[in-house]
């Protein structure tokens, strides 16, 4: 130690250091511990897993720079110095030993802090863990003299506890599931500490524009710091914003599976969030590729993804407004066509599950064999582009159809399935046990006999098909229309005996629904129930589809992965992000140079840790002499109120640009209101 210590600092520093490391040893830093815990777990999971590099060097971070500060001499004389040095005295305090590291006033200074921690998924749920343990905002002024201010934690999340959080977010269990995840984390936290009852608020809004009026400039301003524990950039740039408008520091973070990152933003000192922007990662899919050439087995998910979509949710919904009898007169061309297809889709519509069964027998022939029979009708195996280059040259990838085999476990899946997803939809009762192999077989079976009529090619399908290949890619409002298959025309001015006629039949369809206690329910997508048939479907359904286009299959636990827009997580890398994003946290509340704060880099799965200090803003010359940053500005209050023209505004704004700085900065490093 003593050696690593003389290369790390000056060596008439050594001294000093080692003692004041010395002076910890009886104590506790949790933040630190969960990082210690973090890199100690995930090279436990290498070394059963065999995967990953393993560490293999000596490994060391410290955080010396929040040990209460000391001379030589101090250190010397530890017993006559011990109060000055602010070091705790052995209590039956909980907080003792995060008081031997960081000093009594660094404790207290904890308590009084306000803190804003936005999301409460992976690294939220450490993140309060973390400030649990150090007590942070538990300070109440009645209860303790010592304490000028009252501390708190505001917490806020809008989503709710799902299966698939329980294996990486350790402050719920199942007994918690569909729970708001703020509230849970908020209670279970206060069981760890109690001292945080009445001392942690907890909300679902979703930080955004539209929540303004909630978290108002006013709440950004008294806050001591904001924590982001977020998964999208578009809300860590708008807390961001929120940060820099108002001077508030922001400790940011994130992960993707064993990576990690930390940044310290701090008003006039640093950078903000948005100052650095990362390669946008263009993740749509051509619609194009989508619906007719797709390229690898994800793009079969999506494709089956979206198939789910418009046929068990978006389809039921557009039906649900007829089920009733309709009180506004039908007027419009689109309504006329909307009640043209709601009529068309009941006249279809199963009794029981065999018809259930038929229907999904039928679809299998459209996905698996007439579609692919279109697309060859209008760009044959030997087709050429207008350049005399064969059209089927990769990426795209000639189909070969489906023949349905009750004995493939692939299309016996989709048939099922299909199957028992209509039937939810119309209110038809699945028989139990459907998905027992069994019964499955016997479904398949039944599939197997019904009669298939004979594909005739469509000459108007493949004008369109040629038009969107040509095109490359449909317009998103075209796409957003495509909500039901069937094509229904209808004159632009419909006849009052046309409408007329519509809605007797659509009386009579309400009335079978009725005499049927069917209903139409539509079907929300919910990837952490495997027993819905969801997953089931888009699993069968995108395997099948690769295998027309002879692309390698994706398994289940990956179609649930990529269908249900998982974000990989590792509990490990949260435990390391919010640990150091905690650090970095008392860092700012001691208020230690800037060059002490870090922001960090980390890649367990190397592993490889990279902390720098923040970078400093860019600098903007608007005149000679006059250099601004983003966190500058000029608050430039009227001379004559509310009677000042905008032509007297603008002299005064002039006045400001051109003889005047920037407001002053208060001491917490903020800019003083000031008047041109």
């Amino acid at each position: 130690l003593v050696s690593w210590a003389r290369r790390s600092v000056q060596e008439t520093e050594v001294e000093v250091f080692i003692k004041k490391f010395a002076m910890t040893a009886q104590g506790v830093l949790s933040p630190l511990c969960a990082f210690i815990g973090g890199i100690a777990a995930q090279e436990v999971v290498k070394s059963v897993t065999q995967k990953y590099s393993p560490l293999c060097q000596l490994f060391c971070y410290h955080v010396m720079e929040i040990v209460p500060t000391a001379t030589k001499e101090e250190l010397n004389e530890i017993e006559k110095h011990h109060a000055k040095l602010e070091v705790a005295i052995e209590s039956k305090d909980r907080y003792e030993g995060l008081r031997i590291c960081v000093g009594d006033k660094m404790a207290r200074k904890l308590k009084e802090s306000e803190v804003f921690m936005v999301g409460c998924g992976a690294i939220g749920c450490e993140l309060l863990k973390n400030y649990a343990m150090i007590g942070l905002g538990t300070g109440d002024p009645t209860k303790d003299s010592q304490l000028q201010h009252k501390g708190r934690i505001i917490i806020t999340d809008p989503d709710v506890i799902e299966v698939s959080n329980l294996n990486r977010q350790f402050l719920f269990r199942e007994k918690h599931l569909r729970k708001p995840k703020s509230t849970t984390a908020a209670a279970a936290v206060m069981q760890m500490n109690p001292t945080l009852k009445d001392k942690i608020i907890a909300r679902m809004d979703k930080v955004h524009e539209g929540t303004s009026n909630i978290f108002t400039d006013k709440f950004f301003g008294e806050l001591t710091a904001v924590t982001n524990a977020l998964d999208n950039v578009q809300a860590r740039r708008y807390i961001d914003s929120r940060c820099v408008t108002n001077k508030t520091p922001l400790i940011e973070s994130g992960t993707l599976g064993a990576k990690g990152h930390v940044q310290v933003i701090i008003p006039y000192k640093t950078e903000s969030y948005s100052s650095q922007n990362d390669p946008e990662e263009n993740l749509e899919i051509p619609v194009c590729t989508l619906k007719m050439f797709p390229e690898e087995a994800v793009h079969c998910v999506e494709w089956a993804r979206d198939k789910f979509e418009k046929l068990f949710n978006q389809k039921p919904k557009n039906l649900q407004p007829f089920v009733t009898p309709m009180e506004q007169e039908v007027k419009s061309t689109q309504e006329v066509k909307a009640l043209t297809v709601a009529i068309k889709a009941f006249n279809k519509k199963p009794l029981n599950f065999n018809d259930c069964i038929k229907i999904a027998r039928m679809k299998f022939q459209k996905y698996f064999v007439n579609d692919l029979r279109q697309l060859l009708y209008v760009y044959p195996l030997d087709a050429k582009t207008k350049e005399g280059q064969f059209f089927w040259t990769l990426p795209k990838h000639p189909p070969h159809e489906l023949k349905f085999d009750p004995k493939n476990q692939l299309h016996v899946d989709f048939i099922v399935a299909f199957a028992a997803l209509t039937a939810k939809i119309w209110g038809i009762a699945i028989p139990p046990n459907a998905r027992a192999e069994e019964n499955k077989a016997s479904y398949a079976k039944i599939a197997a006999e019904f009669t298939i009529p004979e594909y005739v090619p469509n000459a108007k399908k493949a004008s369109e098909i040629s038009a969107q290949v040509e095109k490359g890619e449909k317009g998103q409002e075209e796409e957003k229309k495509e909500v039901v298959e069937a094509e229904v025309e209808i004159e632009e001015a419909p006849s009052e005996d046309l409408i007329g006629k519509l809605l007797d039949d659509l009386e009579a369809k309400i009335g079978e629904l009725a005499s049927n206690s069917q209903s139409i329910i539509s079907e929300e997508f919910e990837k952490d129930n495997d027993s819905n048939f969801h997953i089931d479907f888009i699993y069968a359904m995108a395997n099948c589809r690769a295998q027309c286009y002879k692309l390698d299959g994706i398994s289940w636990i990956n179609t649930k992965i990529k269908a249900g827009r998982i974000v990989p997580a590792l509990a490990t890398t949260t435990a390391v992000m919010a640990a150091l994003q905690t650090l970095e946290l008392v860092k700012l509340e001691k208020g230690v140079d800037i060059s002490l704060q870090r922001n960090a880099f980390v890649n367990l799965a190397l592993p490889y840790l990279s902390l720098s200090e923040p970078g400093n803003p860019k600098v903007i010359e608007l005149r000679p002499g006059l250099k601004v940053t983003l966190w500058d500005r000029w608050e430039v209050k009227p001379s004559q109120g509310y009677n000042t023209t905008f032509a007297e505004f603008m002299e005064q704004l002039k006045t400001c640009l051109l003889y005047t700085s920037p407001s002053p900065r208060d001491q917490r490093g903020s800019r003083m209101p000031s008047s041109a």
